[in-house]
Formats: structure tokens, sequence, C-alpha cells
């Protein structure tokens, strides 16, 4: 797909799916349920239960008004990567695995979105972009890092079937793409996760000469040197669904800025939407190549819009976020 640079997000906005563009008052009031009813911490164990008590009436709801559109699509998919500033040896090996997949290449668009890169660092991410087959989509009015903001220009514009969100310093196995739809397939009502394998540091001059040279990415030989982030079955980083499923909640919440806890409130809110989290076999899996944490962040964890995307994230159990406008700076 050729790049396209400084495409203003309204331009190449799709018509959002039947199911996202009409408003449907039965999920409003549920999401202001949730939004209500999770402000009490007693109301939150409530919560719990309340959301599998309702599972098979929302399932419901989703087979009928989204997926009776959606079935009989092409199988095509849309990888999402936001960047700012990144312009490195980790978007250039991202995007390498992302084309060497073993799904039909013709089925897989890429759009990067460079939210407010210094014009250097914008330069390289379209040049690399360009030479990976990416879309190119910069984002200038953007005096401040939000992932969420940045990602939701993706989804509002996406029109495949599939979407799969994920970070510049991501390398997929070969066979991700492949088992993440083929899982959604056959069970619709999921979206895909699976557990981040931290390279080590001592990977950096490795990875930075892979997308000098173009030789293989070994992801089957370095993922034994790796270990999962936190321990986790799964990290919601990088997360595969229908993009219906991602429009309808309207993209990620907008509030948060920097780093930090915006995947955590959109995997819960599919999950609240009827959603089940699955996760990959062991040939499906995907490398975090290595940076320092909180790169760029003054504070690093201890910094004030951290601490505040984590309070959001605590107090926030709404389905819906966002105004009309999501998506569209």
């Amino acid at each position: 797909m050729p790049a396209s640079a400084n495409a203003p997000p309204s331009a190449s906005v799709a018509a959002l799916p039947p199911a996202a563009s009409n408003e449907h008052l039965g999920l409003e009031f549920l999401s202001h349920v949730l939004g209500r009813l999770g402000r009490s911490r007693h109301a939150r164990r409530f919560l719990r239960t309340l959301r599998w008590r309702l599972r098979w009436l929302k399932c419901a709801w989703l087979r009928r008004a989204v997926l009776r559109h959606e079935l009989v699509r092409p199988d095509d998919v849309t990888v999402l990567i936001g960047i700012r500033n990144r312009a490195d040896h980790r978007i250039a090996n991202a995007l390498r695995s992302i084309r060497e997949q073993k799904y039909p290449a013709h089925l897989i668009q890429i759009a990067v979105i460079d939210y407010g890169s210094e014009p250097t660092s914008a330069q390289l991410t379209k040049d690399v972009c360009q030479r990976h087959g990416a879309e190119y989509v910069r984002i200038d009015d953007a005096p401040i890092w939000s992932r969420s903001r940045c990602l939701n220009v993706g989804i509002r514009r996406a029109t495949t079937k599939f979407l799969m969100t994920s970070d510049a310093d991501v390398v997929l196995s070969p066979r991700y793409l492949s088992g993440a739809l083929h899982v959604l397939t056959t069970s619709h009502l999921s979206v895909i996760c699976s557990p981040m394998l931290d390279l080590p540091e001592d990977s950096t001059a490795t990875f930075r000469r892979m997308a000098e040279t173009g030789e293989d990415l070994q992801a089957e030989t370095w993922k034994q040197s790796c270990s999962p982030r936190l321990g986790w079955d799964f990290h919601p980083s990088v997360a595969v669904s229908y993009t219906a499923f991602f429009q309808l909640i309207r993209g990620y919440d907008e509030y948060y800025e920097l780093w930090g806890s915006e995947d955590d409130d959109l995997l819960r809110r599919l999950q609240y939407l009827g959603l089940q989290v699955q996760t990959l076999d062991a040939e499906s899996f995907y490398l975090h190549q290595w940076h320092p944490k909180f790169e760029g962040v003054p504070g690093g964890k201890h910094a004030k819009q951290i601490q505040q995307n984590r309070l959001h994230l605590e107090i926030s159990h709404s389905i819906l976020r966002n105004d009309r406008s999501w998506g569209l700076r």
C-alpha cells in the first residue's frame, strides 16, 4: 500500500458499521450503569457477577447487530502501530515481521500513525514505511503523546474485517496473524492476546544489526532468551479482534496520555461488551524489543500523569468513552 504523508485524519475516515454509527440505547444504558457502579468498591465486586450473568444477552445482541454484517466479508486485517520520535531499528524490525507473516500478504494492511514526531524523525518513519509497504499517516497538531488518541485515528480509519493494535517495538512470530485470525473465525466473540516476551538488554545490538542488514529475525531462537512481562499469561498491549468491536466502543479512552493503563482499560471494556480473551498456541507469539521503561517520560512511573492514568483506570468502568469526534484528531 502506498504511503501517504500529512493525511488529515478526517480525510479517509471510513463509514462506521451500523452497530457503531447508530446510537444503541441499550448499550448506552449498560455503559452508564457500569460507569456508575464502578465508582464503588463494593459495587465493583457485583459488577464481576453482573458481567457474566448478562454475557449471553450481550453476545446475542453482538451476533445480531454486528457479526451478521461482518462474517461474510473477506478475512483481511489492519495492523495498527502508533509512533512518536521512535524512528530507529525497532520500527524497522516491527514492520518487517509483519511483512514476513505466513498469512496471505494481500489480506494484510499496515497503518503507522505518526503522532507529532519531530520533522527528522517523521521523515525517517515515512521512509521505513515506504520500504515495507505501510500506510503512513502523520498528525502534526499533537503537543503531547497520547497512544489512545494516536491509535484512535487508525481505528476510525480502518475498513478491514479484523484489526490488530500493536507497537513500534513488537516483533511478531511468522504465524502470529494466522493463529489469531484462525481463532477469530471459529470463536467470533473474542479478543486475542498473548504474553509479552521481553527481550534482554544485550539483544539490542543484534536487533539493530538485523534491521540494518535484513538478516533473519530468528524469533523462535530469541524466544528462548525471553520471559513474559510480569509472568502474565497475556498482556493487553497487543490485541486482535473484529474492527467493528473496536469502533463500537469508540476506541481507546482519550483521557490517557503518555504511557500506561490505556491497554488495560480497552481490554476491560471489550470484556464488558461481551468478548472473551483468547490466547494463542506456542507458535504464535511476539517479542518486545528492549528499551528503558517509560522511555522519554520525566519521572518515569512516578510521573504525575502516569499516576493519574492509574487512578482513572481504577474508577472508570463504562463501556463507551469519548465523544463522537473520537479518532478525528
